[in-house]
């Protein structure tokens, strides 16, 4: 009976995903199947089969963000996603031919899977693990992220994809899936660079324990996938830029000509700033928000705002945790992280540049999840769900208010 709930609860959160993206591309005209000209990755794996590790006529993109190194034109992204375009570039046969809306939605909805897979593996009942689930694909800028197969997007959606999965496989302490939540980490650190933070606590969480119990050995099947996956990434930097760490970001025209550069203290106050300003209603009771670099960060997310409200109840409770997940999981070092990823986030020169709400923050999801999965006997109640519709709702409402921007 608890399988059958757990395969109902996922397929019907399936479908109103499913239908919720075909209903915003019908609204904008019938996209789903559409290629997306900013779709970059489907046109690097163009060059991947051709031989090429740049992007031949790359001057003949101006719409793109691509790096200019020594005379060519690269592509200026973590490679892992074009990995994922490789198989439809070749069944569809060349990169304007893909449907990069559709690969996008796929990964939506395999991502969604992961997650909740993670809360009923963690002992979760059909109820919660719907709940945290909808908090975040369809109540979350993940939905809003989920509708355009641009290059910014894929990367965002796969790497929380392939983080969750990794959350997924690590709950478990056998080889294989030791091997594969490696694999899935690392390959998230080659969408977005962040999750190496990810990657990094959950081997030092094996490596102190395989220490205490004096298995060294066991530890390989951890470290493996992550090395050759790092090797790859890195040896595939060098031979395009001739350093290891450069994926291309740093030769973007937008970068060599800021005084600043990429990364820079000085961008950290506006962009802290940015995540903080507000949501108004003007006297007709319309709504305003800025479409630049993001708004407050949880009426757009608000996962974060019921992680607060559950760890207030949490600590006056004094709920202790019930289940130990793959990594460390108590509230103040999550809270921690979570800071330290978003100050680091902020040091960006851009936030994110055109969007709805904050969708950098999406990235901060495991963490969230992954304090929640401690403690996997609550039960949302009243106020969880009608903060669980309010954000699908002014997610839904944000999808297709950025159609008209």
């Amino acid at each position: 009976m608890r399988s059958r709930d757990h395969a109902a609860a996922l397929g019907g959160i399936l479908v109103c995903l499913a239908l919720a993206l075909l209903l915003y591309h019908s609204l904008a005209g019938g996209t789903l199947l559409s290629a997306n000209p900013y779709d970059s990755y489907a046109l690097q794996a163009e060059n991947w089969l051709a031989g090429c590790n740049y992007i031949a006529g790359g001057e003949n993109y101006p719409w793109l963000e691509l790096a200019i190194y020594q005379g060519r034109y690269y592509h200026s992204f973590p490679p892992v996603p074009v990995l994922w375009m490789l198989p439809w570039v070749l069944f569809c046969g060349s990169a304007a031919a893909v449907p990069s809306n559709l690969t996008i939605a796929l990964l939506a909805l395999v991502s969604a899977c992961g997650c909740y897979l993670c809360c009923a593996r963690a002992g979760f009942s059909p109820a919660a693990a719907s709940c945290l689930t909808l908090f975040v694909s369809l109540g979350s800028n993940a939905f809003w992220l989920s509708t355009s197969g641009g290059v910014w997007f894929t990367a965002q959606i796969l790497g929380l994809c392939l983080a969750l999965w990794g959350l997924f496989f690590a709950q478990r302490d056998t080889a294989l899936s030791t091997v594969l939540a490696s694999l899935c980490m690392a390959l998230a650190v080659g969408c977005r660079p962040f999750y190496a933070v990810l990657l990094a606590v959950w081997l030092a969480r094996m490596a102190w324990s395989y220490a205490r119990a004096g298995c060294w050995k066991k530890l390989l099947p951890a470290l493996l996938p992550a090395a050759l996956a790092a090797a790859c990434m890195m040896g595939y930097n060098l031979a395009r830029f001739g350093n290891p760490l450069e994926f291309g970001h740093n030769y973007l025209p937008e970068f060599t000509r800021a005084a600043d550069g990429q990364f820079s203290f000085t961008y950290l106050a506006g962009n802290l700033a940015n995540l903080l300003r507000p949501v108004t209603l003007d006297s007709t009771l319309q709504l305003h928000f800025e479409v630049f670099n993001g708004f407050l960060f949880f009426v757009a997310n608000p996962l974060f705002l019921l992680g607060v409200l559950r760890g207030v109840a949490v600590l006056f409770r004094r709920e202790p945790q019930t289940y130990l997940p793959p990594l460390p999981s108590r509230g103040w070092l999550i809270a921690g992280i979570c800071l330290l990823l978003t100050l680091a986030t902020c040091m960006h020169r851009t936030l994110g540049g055109w969007q709805f709400g904050a969708r950098y923050l999406v990235d901060l999801f495991p963490w969230v999840l992954l304090w929640f999965l401690s403690r996997p006997d609550w039960q949302p109640r009243t106020g969880a769900w009608t903060l669980c519709g309010a954000a699908i709702l002014f997610n839904l409402y944000g999808a297709v208010y950025m159609l008209q921007t």
